[in-house]
């Protein structure tokens, strides 16, 4: 990351108290940015809101943690905080992309400021909540390891038979079928990017108004990210961790389905995301996505129209749409591009909603599942 993108994000963090959405989506909108995307009036747009919008607030955190020796470079950082996500393993998936965006701006981040960069990520992380059955301790972890068969652990990680621990019924269960994929040999930048197609899957197929899932995939993006970082021990805790959060979203979060679009017409991308219309909007982006530039164009053309009319769900667009691109480094996956377009959509169709004081669904919520 360049040292004027990271310094507006360092800037606006040591505003605040903590390190959350907000500030996890700037940085990776910056890290792109730098990267030499061609992202229209988008950097525009981020820099207005990163100065305008209130700062980020959290409860101050005042454990042992904070007590290290303050890191020199990013891969004693990584390493060095890394554990403190396992140890806290709410919402995991915000954690890991949190940890991955102080990484990046690290080696802008002056002597004296850094204690206090630190602490905010801290104060975030320790001051997030989540029901019970939604993360995965160590303690838990370590219990169902001992229950693992001998011989376990070697298998090259597919979204064929990955998928099979969202339809586990048991938080075990799915364990198991993670861990024929966790061995000291593994691969954690190909496990991540395939449990990242895993929680695309779920955000075609149903909302994510708790923003659970899009969490998981900006995790998965974060391990890609900080893989030979962070210890090989602490990386497989993080990702049993993560891999658990995903599990819950698929069984336990109650996501309510999309529901399809029976009109055979579909209009262009642009407008199917402006009508709130997120089955069509998928439909769009999976045409458009044959033309990775056309498609990219247009998504930050949409994107920074609504950072200039932010509404609560703004990081949420934001971020997700910085993790599908930094998963399309070999090319957008039509599934990718669905998922982006339902987020994006989402904005309308919640005002729709909103205006005519409808529920959000008709039907009962159902469990999810690939």
């Amino acid at each position: 990351m360049r040292h004027f993108s990271s310094r507006i994000v360092i800037e606006r963090v040591l505003h605040g108290d903590g390190f959350g959405d907000e500030n996890v989506a700037l940085a990776l909108a910056a890290g792109l940015i730098d990267r030499g995307k061609a992202m229209g009036d988008l950097p525009h747009a981020l820099e207005t809101l990163a100065k305008t919008a209130l700062v980020e607030t959290a409860p101050p955190y005042t454990g042992t943690w904070n007590q290290l020796p303050i890191a020199k470079d990013e891969a004693e950082l990584a390493a060095q905080l890394a554990p403190a996500l396992a140890e806290h393993p709410v919402d995991a998936g915000l954690g890991l992309g949190a940890l991955a965006a102080l990484v990046e701006l690290w080696p802008h981040v002056s002597a004296d400021e850094r204690p206090l960069l630190r602490v905010r990520f801290l104060n975030g992380v320790f001051a997030r909540h989540a029901p019970a059955d939604a993360q995965a301790t160590i303690a838990q972890l370590t219990r169902w390891s001992r229950d693992l068969p001998t011989c376990v652990g070697g298998d090259v990680p597919q979204v064929a038979t990955l998928s099979r621990l969202l339809q586990e019924i048991s938080p075990e269960g799915a364990f198991r079928q993670l861990a024929e994929h966790l061995d000291p040999s593994v691969d954690f930048r190909q496990l991540a990017s395939v449990l990242g197609a895993l929680a695309v899957h779920l955000l075609v197929r149903a909302h994510d108004h708790e923003r659970q899932v899009s969490h998981v995939l900006l995790g998965t993006v974060a391990v890609e990210r900080l893989a030979g970082l962070v210890p090989g021990a602490v990386m497989a805790t993080l990702i049993a961790q993560l891999a658990h959060q995903l599990w819950w979203c698929a069984q336990r979060a109650h996501l309510a389905p999309v529901v399809a679009c029976l009109d055979v017409v579909t209009p262009p991308f642009a407008e199917a995301v402006r009508n709130g219309d997120i089955s069509q909007a998928q439909r769009a982006a999976r045409t458009l996505a044959h033309d990775p530039e056309r498609f990219w164009t247009e998504t930050w053309a949409l994107i920074a129209q609504q950072l200039y009319r932010p509404d609560a769900q703004w990081p949420h667009r934001l971020a997700i749409a910085a993790a599908i691109a930094w998963r399309a480094h070999d090319g957008l996956a039509p599934d990718d591009a669905a998922a982006l377009a339902s987020v994006l959509a989402d904005r309308a169709f919640r005002e729709q909603i909103a205006s005519s004081r409808e529920p959000l669904m008709s039907g009962q919520h159902v469990h999810v599942s690939t």
